[in-house]
Order: structure tokens, then sequence, then C-alpha cells
């Protein structure tokens, strides 16, 4: 009988720790998902990025980043490129310069965004993020060799100064830039690749300060996005939860929302956006959305499409397709 006794407590024993065991595996799973959420709101059964695309993506986007640790200066023009690039190659053989309208100084308004209604939300996605900048690039400083040398290429082909070669890649690369020549600051934003080269145009001193996107929209720092337009709307908000309250270098606090103003190469698919960030580098300490790993593809965090007044009192807030006057880039490097 003391045997039968002892052999039924050790069975009521070993029950009660696989119960605690499975409790906790349980909870683990809650606390660190190991699927991913899909635009339509299901849990994926899937692992986390089950895409082999996606690996190359991240591998890519870290070369790039790798390079540019080695020499700030450099910047890799191959298929790696894509990764960060922030214009999309037009299929037409060539495009006279966009017309671009001047934009006029607004206050910034202070609508009352209150979190939009689930009926106002669609998601969650992932996040698939990178982050893109305005690069100041100073030749008196740091010039090149004169068979280094290139054109910086406008509308029809047309040369509007010598460059460096990295000079004109990392403006290229980027969208927006300013290169300060002879004690000069010229600022220039890409129309797109035609017949295999690069063109641009010079912004004018009361143009978008910042840059052009899409659709001649001024871009706003910390509030833009790039996105693949095939399947994302420009003036489309998207509100990523994790991003409330980050400081941003005005000592502002970041609302969550941001505006999709642009496009970018290598920027294809859903959750796939480039951050702008002013002139703070993707590898720059202090850009604050480098605390939330937003330079890394692999950086999975939830987004949501948002519509209805919810949206419209985003784009009002951020003066869309203008910038509010109080717009801060963080101070030009």
């Amino acid at each position: 009988m003391t045997l039968q006794k002892k052999n039924l407590g050790m069975l009521v024993l070993l029950s009660q720790l696989m119960v605690l065991v499975s409790c906790g595996q349980f909870q683990a799973n809650i606390e660190q998902p190991s699927g991913g959420w899909d635009e339509t709101s299901t849990i994926s059964e899937s692992p986390v990025n089950p895409d082999p695309s996606f690996y190359a993506e991240a591998s890519e986007a870290t070369e790039v980043r790798e390079s540019q640790e080695k020499n700030p200066t450099t910047v890799v023009k191959n298929d790696a490129s894509k990764a960060q690039e922030s214009k999309e190659e037009d299929p037409k053989s060539e495009e006279e310069t966009p017309a671009v309208p001047k934009p006029t100084p607004k206050p910034a308004p202070k609508p009352d965004i209150a979190a939009p209604s689930k009926a106002e939300m669609d998601g969650p996605g992932v996040l698939k993020p990178t982050v893109y900048y305005f690069v100041v690039i100073n030749e008196d400083k740091k010039s090149c060799a004169a068979n280094e040398k290139t054109g910086l290429y406008g509308a029809g082909g047309k040369k509007l100064m010598t460059v460096c070669a990295k000079t004109e890649s990392a403006c290229a690369l980027q969208g927006s830039c300013a290169i300060i020549q002879d004690g000069k600051t010229h600022t220039f934003n890409i129309i797109g690749r035609f017949d295999g080269q690069d063109r641009f145009f010079e912004i004018e001193e009361d143009g978008c300060r910042f840059g052009y996107g899409v659709n001649s929209s001024c871009l706003d720092p910390f509030y833009t996005l790039a996105a693949d337009l095939t399947i994302y709307k420009p003036g489309e908000v998207i509100f990523v939860p994790a991003v409330v309250g980050l400081e941003l270098p005005d000592g502002s606090k970041h609302s969550g929302y941001f505006v999709i103003r642009d496009k970018g190469r290598g920027i294809k698919g859903r959750g796939r956006f480039d951050f702008y960030s002013g002139f703070f580098s993707w590898l720059d300490p202090k850009n604050p959305f480098n605390k939330l790993g937003l330079g890394d593809v692999t950086t999975n965090i939830p987004y949501f499409r948002i519509s209805g007044e919810a949206a419209k009192k985003v784009l009002l807030s951020r003066a869309y397709p203008q910038i509010p006057q109080n717009a801060n880039g963080g101070p030009r490097k």
C-alpha cells in the first residue's frame, strides 16, 4: 500500500510539472511570437521572414552600411545599393525638368489627433524599414583627383556642374543633396534615371528645403515615408505605435504618424518603408530612428494604414503636400 501511495504521488507531481512547463511555453510565445502579422490582420503560421528574398534584402542593406562605415563618403553603386536608393528608374528615354511649385510657408496647425477608431485602422502589418536622408557634401574640404570627377546632369543631359564621382553617387542614392564648392552651396533633387544616367534639378532657395518627393510634395523630416506606390498611395497615412513618444532633435515628441510622400528603387512590397531622417545619416548615432532599429530591414514591428477623419487630421497637421513652418531636419552636417 505504501508503495502504491508513493507511485501515485509521483504521478501527481509529474502531471503538475507538465502543466507548469506547458503554461510557461505558452506565456513565452505571447511575449516573443514566432509568427508575423500580414495585411489582413491574421496570424501567419509560418516562421518570421519566410521569404528568402527578405534575407537577401537584409544582407544588401548591411553591405551598404558596412561599406560606408569603413569610408563614410563611399557609396556602393551595385545591386546592394537598391536597399537605400530613393528614386525609381524611369523607363522613358527622356524627361524635362518637372514643374516644381513654390511651397507657401504654413504655420503648423495642431488638430486634436485622437487615437483612430478601429474602423479607421487597417492592419497590423509588419515593417521592413530602412532610413534615407539629405546628404551634404563639402567638396571644399574633401575633394578628389581630376580622374575621379564626373558630371552632375540635368534634364536633357545638360551638365549642371562637375563633382567627384562619389558625390554624384551619394546624391543619386539619397535623392536630394547639397554640394558645397568654392564656398557656395548648391542643392539638388533627382528627377530620375534616363538611359543609364541620373538626372537632377537644382532646388531654388524658396523651394522645398529638404527636397521633393513624388507629385512635387515636400519631404518632411522624420514624418515622411518612401513606399512601393503599386501598393500604397501618395498622401496615405501610416501609424507606427512603437514610434509614439520618440524624442526628435528639436525636443518634440513623435506622434507615431507618417505620410507617404516618396518612392524608391529598392522599396518593394508590403511593409517595406524608407524613413526620411532629414540631415541625419542612418550611421549617425544621434539619428532618433536608430533607437528603434528603423535602419535595419530585420526590425519587425507593427504598423497600421490609417483612413477617415484620423488621416485627414494627420495630413492637416503636417501641411501635406507642403510641410509645416516648424519642420526640422536637424543642422546641416
